[in-house]
């Protein structure tokens, strides 16, 4: 009996099928990477980058240049999906997982006419045609942000969001390269297509931006540990449970309520400054302040009778939407039992 094979990608399962046609047997195996294949072959590109300039040829970009401008796309793109998930952009540790998954781009051409760079998503899984990829969703709002920076808009932009778009435009100044292309493209007719220049004036109001303190509002519990009435300069200094020292300023109006609650545990809420580059707190003008039981720092609280939903409140501890967050603790190469094994053995 004569019989082939045909490979087919569907719906993420290796699973094989046969059908005899008269004398031969056909038989189909079903897995998911090459209908995702077929599918960007026929698709609009997530992004592309096309690159101007007097010393950009066409179909051609140097390796430095190329290696760059993916690490740089890549950046700006992980950071707008952690100011659209509400995360902080600037953070020690790498991007989580869930933003990993589903926003992690994959080159998949070149343009021959023009030095246009094709990137597609890089997850693997098939999205439903009722469903927006978020991917799709931050590739969008990314040129929304380079769009707001090239209008002056004076809306708010996360730092480390801006400190990505700093570094995309800065190829943009490199040899031969004077302006880079951020364009979307239409995709399943729930987004439309955009175009929008990286250039050196995107670049300027991006660190003109920077260089500025940034305002945000805050809530601090901790320790109201020292205080200055001086007229001119009414300062006091919170010691939070974890962390530096924070100082913060008050009116006049505040001075007998600060003296009430010196060296107790207090909860303050006010205008914070933040240092350029960074998300470290210079000071906080002080609009509220109030008294915190001895609990809500953490002291005492071992034979306290108090429920979950309280301490959860206290800490401003929010339900976890998604478990993928609290993924790469592991790697996947290896086995958790033995991880655990390891770590009970160190321990005896």
């Amino acid at each position: 009996m004569l019989g082939f094979s045909i490979r087919l990608v569907i719906c993420g399962l290796d699973s094989y099928c046969s059908k005899t046609l008269g004398s031969r047997r056909i038989v189909i195996s079903l897995s998911v990477a090459t209908v995702a294949n077929i599918k960007r072959k026929h698709s609009v590109p997530i992004l592309q980058l096309k690159l101007l300039g007097p010393g950009v040829r066409r179909g051609r970009v140097s390796v430095p240049d190329l290696i760059r401008l993916c690490q740089e796309a890549q950046n700006v793109v992980n950071k707008q999906a952690e100011a659209l998930e509400g995360k902080k952009t600037i953070h020690p540790g790498p991007t989580s997982g869930m933003i990993q998954h589903e926003c992690t781009l994959e080159l998949v051409g070149i343009k021959s006419n023009c030095t246009t760079l094709q990137f597609d998503l890089a997850k693997p899984q098939i999205p439903f045609q009722f469903t927006e990829e978020f991917g799709a969703k931050v590739v969008a709002e990314v040129a929304t942000t380079i769009r707001s920076l090239g209008k002056r808009s004076q809306g708010a932009i996360d730092p480390g969001l801006l400190l990505s778009v700093y570094g995309l435009s800065g190829v943009a100044e490199t040899r031969g390269i004077s302006s880079i292309r951020w364009i979307t493209g239409r995709r399943d007719g729930r987004r439309r297509a955009s175009s929008v220049p990286i250039t050196k004036t995107v670049r300027e109001r991006a660190a003109a931006r920077l260089s500025l303190p940034q305002k945000i509002i805050v809530r601090i519990d901790g320790i109201l540990d020292m205080a200055d009435f001086k007229p001119k300069e009414r300062r006091c200094r919170i010691d939070p449970p974890i962390g530096a020292s924070i100082m913060c300023a008050f009116g006049a109006e505040r001075e007998n309520e600060i003296y009430r609650l010196l060296r107790r545990p207090v909860r303050v809420k006010g205008v914070a400054i933040l240092q350029p580059y960074t998300d470290r707190i210079e000071t906080v003008q002080i609009d509220e302040i109030s008294p915190l039981p001895s609990l809500a720092l953490g002291e005492g609280n071992f034979f306290a009778k108090t429920s979950i939903g309280e301490l959860a409140e206290m800490q401003h501890v929010k339900p976890l939407k998604d478990p993928s967050v609290l993924s790469g603790g592991i790697p996947d190469d290896e086995d958790v039992d033995e991880f655990l094994e390891a770590i009970y053995g160190a321990r005896k």
